[in-house]
């Protein structure tokens, strides 16, 4: 098999905000993607239905919040938008009519609301803040939400808070240079751990954390200009408890502060820095052989009779996972767009491999100046393989293309 090549290729520009882009959220359909601003807008992208036009607005949601809107995210079903803004504010957004309206929205933090993440379930929203604190919603009847905890477990700004994709575990990331992870004890957010220490954990604020699809890696990165991987693992108890260990530590290819991170459906991770450039992450050994897995189902393949067939089982079993029951009129976008490309030949076999946990991680591609400022939020499709979008303090949002993983067994 041939040597795989790597690069990430510029397809579109969507300009329309007059400030900074802070974060971007793709719906779980991935037929829109939503960016928020420093501008008090959000936008909402949608591909043209005329070929060649790429991604265009589709609507503008403002007049809500009074300052920056920080973080936007899509419910499960993807029929409910939350933005958290720094006015102290998290708004609740639904599609009617063919508007966006405001529905609801949670109060109760301080000062700015930094993050804003929906359980999987689509039961529970998690919002935290400069307040130092994290605080946990539930969905009520019609559209009220109701705040079941407040947790005061950092000792200085929260900055960004990521959902497990099929369990209720949140990870939450501090000024504090620390990590937790919360779960749910009979309605109460525990702290089950903290990822934290010279021997293991970051030196400077954490910034952004994010969950693998399959919900066996957490990565992290910081203002030490490190990108984390950490292993997450289940106790055989009843209830199962989490704990995550330190699995890669990569440094040295970033030389200003990494603000965000992402994983694809294929294990690919994606950095975006203050020094305006996107980077991707992967462990070339898994992608060879996820390539000729690929190359394999192509040419007809038969997916139970390979050695992936173990983790397309265990993935979907994850998805299938029964949580709280869902509310009236909002059900999670199938399991196969829920959790991107789940039964993806490349991503089960990349998963199945032996060796997962200890084949080196390398950069596989950067793009320097991917902005013309701070790169704020990079985000992969969530079933498109290897479109990924990223915001920057430019205004801009940016649509990409990766090209490599499976690209060489493809032309076998």
């Amino acid at each position: 098999m041939a040597t795989l090549a790597h690069s990430l290729e510029p397809l579109q520009t969507l300009e329309g905000h007059t400030d900074r882009v802070w974060h971007l959220a793709w719906s779980p359909d991935g037929t829109s993607l939503a960016s928020c601003s420093g501008d008090r807008t959000v936008r909402i992208w949608q591909q043209s239905r005329i070929e060649g036009r790429g991604w265009r607005c589709a609507a503008v949601l403002e007049d809500t919040h009074t300052k920056s809107i920080r973080c936007c995210c899509w419910s499960p079903g993807g029929t409910h938008l939350a933005t958290a803004s720094f006015d102290g504010t998290t708004a609740i957004w639904q599609l009617q009519g063919g508007i966006w309206e405001e529905i609801s929205k949670l109060e109760g933090h301080e000062n700015e609301v930094k993050a804003v993440a929906w359980s999987p379930c689509g039961n529970f929203l998690a919002t935290c803040g400069r307040d130092k604190s994290v605080w946990f919603w539930e969905r009520g009847l019609g559209d009220e939400y109701d705040c079941m905890d407040v947790k005061h477990g950092h000792s200085q700004d929260v900055k960004s808070i990521a959902w497990h994709p099929s369990r209720e575990l949140l990870a939450s990331c501090s000024y504090d240079n620390s990590i937790k992870l919360w779960a749910n004890d009979e309605a109460d957010w525990v702290c089950v751990q903290t990822l934290e220490g010279a021997a293991v954990g970051h030196s400077s604020t954490v910034w952004s954390v994010a969950f693998s699809r399959d919900g066996r890696k957490l990565a992290s990165v910081s203002d030490d200009c490190t990108l984390r991987v950490w292993s997450v693992e289940w106790s055989e108890g009843c209830p199962p408890e989490p704990h995550c260990s330190l699995a890669a530590c990569i440094s040295g290819h970033h030389s200003r502060c990494i603000f965000t991170v992402d994983w694809s459906a294929q294990g690919l991770i994606a950095t975006g820095d203050g020094a305006n450039s996107i980077k991707l992450f992967g462990q070339p050994s898994l992608l060879e052989t996820a390539a000729a897995a690929a190359a394999a189902a192509a040419a007809g393949s038969d997916p139970a009779a390979n050695s992936s067939s173990g983790y397309i089982q265990q993935a979907a079993d994850a998805a299938a996972e029964p949580g709280t029951p869902q509310p009236a009129g909002e059900q999670p976008a199938p399991a196969q767009q829920q959790n991107g490309e789940l039964y993806d030949a490349a991503a089960a076999a990349a998963a199945a491999a032996a060796g997962d946990a200890a084949a080196a991680w390398e950069c596989l591609c950067s793009v320097q100046q991917a902005h013309d400022a701070d790169v704020n939020c990079v985000r992969w499709h969530p079933s498109r393989q290897g479109l990924l979008a990223s915001a920057g303090d430019d205004g801009l949002v940016k649509l990409w293309q990766y090209k490599g993983l499976g690209q060489a067994a493809a032309q076998q």
